[in-house]
């Protein structure tokens, strides 16, 4: 554990089982998850995806006759897509329950670009109303909870995509983030996630606007965020703010992949120990200790000072909740069909004078401007990705948007890489006692514009020392395994129940 995309690609060439099978466990295994409450992390199931099996299929076995025209490391993964993001023949609901069934006509482009590259887009997964908790709780969904605590949240918004990668059912999934929706759930369950540069990953096909909304990848390592990164980035005259981001060409899509053999030496982290003094103990201790494992392979940490990243998280309220009112304003939702604790926030917001977005705005630019000085002196900045474990699911949380501490102890250190557009990794490095369960700990590194390379560089040592790993939960799939453990021809993968690893 894990099964990453490598395991299965390699088990595709060497003939030992194919896309198609795969598929097949996987449907089985989703069929069983069903049956156990809070486990499944499906919505709806891709229409498509059996004829993607069967031509990934076919491209293996082509690939067997002709070595030369081998299939690219995403051909016949299955992976799962977050219902923010429009796909074919499904509905886009966005968590929500009012929106029509109406089946969205075409892919949102970062689906099209992962079809191109061989992958099986599998099934939808579920999210928080909106989007606009990061607890990982929905009174319009039945939400999975946490694969690693029988009674505690996954996180959200990317909620279904977080457990569909952690429980095993896929290596890598499609989330969104606006305030942390990827790191967060991503740290809490334990898989790495990354929040790309405002702009690299188009989001075409995505109804969610904004300033602060990018679509990104959680996954089993940091090679499947690599590989999905260089089939899925590039511009876009879709979505206006890709116009930013560095032109399309092939050297450019392979820098992600090169970036992780490239190591840390010589590599200036910084950190700012005010802010780290904010999270628990045991998240700052795992955190730290991880940085160190870097240093002893030629990292080094130097001390920062960003004063201003203090308030992110009321900055980041301002700015995401006025651009979600506006949003509200078209879409226009009945009121009555809208979660209570929505309904709060939109009347608390709609008191909100203009000029609080303007002040906001300009906070936001000093807090760059600040990021940006830092970032002149060190490659990477180091953050706790959450300042708290998975939370349990008591009556209070499951108001989603109405526990502010708890809400603030998962965005704190989120905000800072949306409010900046810099591109951010959460890596699982440790794992925290708590109310009977043993729960992950995530550690965030934050670069530069447009320098997810370095980002992942990093994230890619901590997991080759062994210093990140992905655990096996209580409850996973193991695909791969059980089809290889079972007789030829038959559908092997099912839910497994042990103690994590």
């Amino acid at each position: 554990w894990p099964r990453p995309a490598a395991a299965l690609t390699e088990a595709y060439r060497a003939g030992r089982t194919d896309p198609t099978a795969v598929l097949g466990s996987l449907r089985a295994a989703c069929a069983q998850l069903a049956t156990m409450p809070r486990r499944s992390p499906v919505l709806n199931q891709v229409p498509t995806a059996e004829a993607e099996a069967a031509a990934a299929t076919a491209r293996y076995r082509a690939a067997a006759a002709n070595p030369s025209d081998a299939p690219g490391p995403l051909c016949g993964i299955p992976i799962a897509i977050k219902e923010e993001v429009a796909i074919r023949g499904l509905p886009l609901r966005l968590g929500t329950d009012f929106f029509p069934d109406a089946p969205a006509q075409e892919d949102a482009v970062v689906v099209a670009r992962l079809r191109a590259a061989g992958a099986v887009v599998a099934f939808q997964t579920p999210m928080t109303e909106f989007g606009m908790s990061p607890v990982g709780v929905n009174g319009k969904r039945t939400l999975p909870k946490n694969p690693h605590g029988d009674h505690h949240a996954a996180g959200g918004s990317s909620t279904g995509s977080a457990v569909a990668v952690s429980t095993g059912l896929c290596p890598v999934a499609l989330g969104s983030d606006g305030g942390g929706s990827v790191r967060i759930p991503a740290s809490l369950c334990g898989l790495f996630g990354l929040k790309p540069t405002f702009g690299r990953l188009p989001r075409t096909g995505d109804p969610f606007g904004g300033t602060l909304d990018h679509l990104g990848p959680l996954g089993a390592s940091v090679a499947d965020l690599a590989a999905f990164l260089c089939a899925t980035c590039g511009p876009d005259p879709g979505d206006p703010a890709s116009a930013w981001a560095p032109p399309d060409l092939p050297l450019q899509r392979t820098a992600f992949t090169r970036a992780l053999g490239r190591g840390v030496a010589g590599l200036r982290i910084g950190v700012d120990e005010s802010l780290w003094r904010l999270c628990d103990a045991d998240v700052a201790h795992a955190g730290m200790a991880a940085l160190h494992r870097l240093c002893e392979e030629g990292a080094e940490l130097v001390s920062v000072h960003l004063p201003l990243c203090l308030h992110a998280p009321a900055i980041g309220y301002i700015v995401i909740g006025l651009e979600f009112l506006e949003a509200m304003h078209v879409l226009s939702p009945p009121k009555d069909r809208v979660g209570p604790d929505l309904r709060l926030l939109m009347a608390a917001l709609s008191q909100l004078p203009a000029t609080a977005y303007l002040d906001a705005q300009r906070l936001r630019a000093g807090l760059c401007r600040e990021v940006r000085g830092a970032l002149l002196g060190v490659d990477l900045l180091a953050l706790p990705t959450t300042a708290v474990v998975a939370p349990s699911l008591s009556e209070i949380e499951m108001d989603g948007l109405l526990d502010v501490d708890l809400l603030e102890a998962l965005v704190r250190y989120n905000f800072i890489g949306n409010l900046t557009g810099l591109p951010a990794l959460t890596a699982p490095v440790g794992r925290k006692s708590a109310g009977g369960e043993d729960l992950p700990i995530g550690l965030q590194l934050l670069g530069d514009a447009w320098d997810e390379a370095t980002v992942i560089a990093a994230g890619a040592h901590l997991e080759r020392i062994g210093a990140a790993r992905v655990l096996r939960p209580k409850i996973f799939v193991d695909l791969l395994g059980d089809l290889l453990a079972s007789p030829k021809g038959s559908i092997g993968a099912s839910f497994h129940k042990g103690e994590p690893r």
